[in-house]
């Protein structure tokens, strides 16, 4: 893996300085895939490039006496083969826990009950993945990807390991200069060792529509759901937002708010992302 780190130096460098790739995706309409937020996109980064992302966000809960809760996530992806590439992240979280499951945060509370959240805690998720698209979209057939993760997550449970596998699926429905595209993930997490009151397995279910309303901007709907420990309700949360493409800095800027469907999701969210794709020829 060292011999790829000087491929992936000269990528950040030739994002600062220009490149005839980047400009020629720039002239093309925005992607419709909603990753960074809820919805992984199943597009393999290409050989040689690199895409950033940065997420800030802030979630209300509809209980407990810590209602707030303020989150950060990094991931890094990287092309090492065709449709193939790997992937590093970082989460982290202070506030009310119980509501940050999908941050990926060991839970305050494991009791089954949905009325945690009475202190403020720190938690957090290291991961290591790898994406492989298995198909391009061609006449009704989608783009298929297939994403594995293995994650350390920290809280105030302790530290736990899981492992993650998620069907990967996106369609443009529409095509042209104002493109119309929905998303699908189907996939399932493994946890090592639960502790009493945690699942040894779990399924998560992310669906989203994206509209293009111009070459740079696209407005996206997602429905995110995940199961949660014994005894609670799933996580289940409505997001609409927007990506907008800055083609000065060659990177996508989001914005999104959600809102919670049940009393063990978060009642408010608002989510801040950019994402950099260096090198992108797409």
């Amino acid at each position: 893996m060292r011999v790829r780190f000087p491929k992936l130096a000269a990528a950040i460098l030739t994002l600062l300085i220009g490149s005839g790739g980047a400009s020629r995706a720039q002239d093309e309409p925005i992607t419709l895939a909603d990753d960074p937020f809820e919805v992984s996109d199943p597009h393999a980064t290409s050989p040689g490039e690199a895409n950033f992302s940065l997420v800030g966000s802030y979630e209300r809960a509809a209980s407990g006496r810590v209602p707030g809760t303020a989150g950060a996530e990094t991931e890094l992806s990287y092309g090492v083969a065709p449709k193939l590439d790997v992937r590093v992240g970082q989460t982290g979280a202070y506030g009310n826990l119980d509501i940050r499951r999908r941050l990926g945060t060991v839970s305050a509370d494991t009791s089954g009950s949905s009325e945690g959240g009475d202190r403020a805690n720190l938690g957090g998720t290291t991961r290591l993945g790898a994406l492989y698209q298995l198909t391009d979209e061609s006449g009704a057939m989608p783009i298929i990807g297939l994403l594995g993760r293995v994650r350390a997550l920290y809280g105030p449970g302790g530290t736990a390991y899981e492992s993650e596998g998620t069907a990967l699926f996106g369609k443009t429905l529409k095509s042209g200069e104002f493109p119309l595209g929905v998303s699908l993930n189907l996939g399932g997490a493994y946890r090592f060792d639960p502790a009493p009151g945690e699942r040894t397995t779990r399924y998560l279910v992310n669906a989203s529509v994206g509209q293009a309303v111009s070459r740079d901007t696209a407005l996206v709907a997602t429905y995110a759901c995940e199961q949660q420990e014994l005894g609670l309700p799933d996580y289940s949360l409505v997001q609409v937002g927007a990506r907008h493409r800055l083609r000065s800095q060659h990177a996508i800027l989001g914005v999104a708010v959600g809102f919670g469907l049940n009393r063990n999701t978060p009642q408010l969210q608002l989510a801040v992302a950019i994402q950099w794709e260096f090198g992108s020829a797409r």
